[in-house]
């Protein structure tokens, strides 16, 4: 750039009133420019550093006036949303069978900041990490066949950052059954798998995330979410299912996606995507591209509780099945999508009479509609399409599996 100009417009403003019978009267106001020698001189005045003040069409001149409009400008539009994803990376993966074939990602926590390996669950609020421990799973990397490191036990007394949460916290739900409502908030959680349960105390600590996208400048941020301090676990809690704890990704006011959305980081979205060796990628706050599809969820008792999505019709191949509507939850702690018995059958049936192969039985395998094959021969198979509303669609990529030397199975 070989010359930078700045014109500056004062201007007097004029505020006309006027009424019957009486002379119109003009008020004005002088605008002064920030940088003029009248406001540097009363700067001066009230001893402030004169020596400080910019030179005129000086490098710092500019940079001045540019970061005040940046500022205006934010004002204008709002808060400025990013995606985040944890300190380590957005990276998530799949341990086998030692960690239930659940999705981990690992996520750092407190002051200093401490790593844990914790289970993404949608299908439930809570984050919740082993503290304090009375009764968690073992910790040591010699349990487990996928760990080459161990994990971590959390303490809240060895945090700066640290503070519990009290039984009149509005997010205390068992507040109501407190001897002292400044005494910690305890919780407990049943999940659905038999016997499975994690309690402990509520406290608030900083969780440690990255800011930026693919091609977004990279910057720390450390955001106060509510933890649950895990002491007892129970059932797969204690046999290799998420050892290391839990973050629910739920609805919930108490989910991370939840709380960094109120705390005005994010968008109250998030990204959960995996790849089909099961590694994948975390974001909070992404909302996809412009073009993806999309359904609204639904409302159980007349409240958004858990993710509820409503698929008004199944295809099977070009033919779209009747009374195929269903409502299912969208849970990622599942491996398999599970359909109302009636339903499904309807699915199978059509599925197997255009797959038009033989069902053959293998003893030991719980799955009806299972078909022998082999390399040089493999089934014409249907494609399985789930209709939403607003004629948005999913299309199952692999609707059935295949187990090499055995047969191929449709769920």
């Amino acid at each position: 750039m070989n010359r930078i100009s700045l014109t500056i417009y004062l201007a007097v403003f004029w505020l006309l009133t006027e009424s019957s019978g009486a002379e119109t009267v003009m008020f004005s106001t002088k605008l002064i420019h920030r940088f003029s020698e009248e406001v540097k001189a009363l700067g001066v005045s009230k001893n402030r550093n004169a020596t400080s003040w910019p030179a005129k069409k000086s490098f710092e001149y500019y940079q001045v006036l540019l970061s005040s409009d940046v500022q205006k400008q934010k004002m204008k539009t709002g808060p400025q949303f990013q995606m985040l994803f944890p300190s380590q990376g957005s990276k998530t993966m799949s341990l086998g069978n030692d960690f239930g074939w659940l999705h981990y990602t690992w996520i750092d926590i407190g002051t200093p900041n401490v790593s844990f390996l914790v289970a993404l669950d949608a299908g439930s609020d809570l984050l919740w990490i082993p503290c304090d421990c009375v009764r968690c799973a073992p910790l040591s990397a010699s349990y487990y066949n996928s760990l080459d490191r161990n994990l971590n036990e959390y303490s809240p007394s060895a945090s700066s950052t640290s503070k519990h949460l009290s039984c009149s916290h509005r997010l205390c739900d068992l507040g109501t059954s407190c001897q002292n409502p400044k005494q910690p908030c305890p919780y407990t959680i049943d999940y659905y798998t038999e016997n499975t349960s994690s309690s402990g105390l509520l406290v608030e600590d900083i969780l440690h995330l990255i800011s930026g996208g693919d091609n977004a400048l990279k910057n720390s941020v450390q955001a106060s979410v509510i933890i649950g301090c895990g002491m007892k676990q129970s059932g797969g809690y204690l046999d290799g299912v998420a050892p290391d704890g839990l973050i629910g990704l739920g609805l919930g006011e108490i989910s991370v996606p939840s709380l960094l959305a109120k705390a005005g980081l994010i968008r109250n979205s998030f990204s959960m995507c995996f790849d089909e060796d099961d590694s994948g990628r975390i974001f909070f706050g992404d909302q996809g591209p412009a073009t993806q599809q999309s359904t609204s969820f639904l409302a159980s008792n007349g409240k958004y509780i858990t993710y509820i999505i409503g698929v008004e019709t199944c295809c099977i191949g070009s033919s779209c099945l009747k009374q195929t509507i269903f409502k299912a939850i969208v849970d990622s702690g599942s491996s398999f999508t599970f359909l109302p018995k009636d339903i499904y059958e309807t699915i199978a049936a059509e599925f197997d009479r255009q797959v038009n192969d033989t069902i053959t039985s293998f003893e030991g395998y719980p799955w009806k509609y299972c078909y022998k094959s082999s390399s040089q021969r493999l089934p014409k198979l249907p494609s399985v399409k789930l209709m939403f509303p607003q004629n948005n669609s999913f299309v199952a990529n692999n609707p059935v599996f295949v187990i090499y030397g055995t047969p191929v199975g449709f769920p």
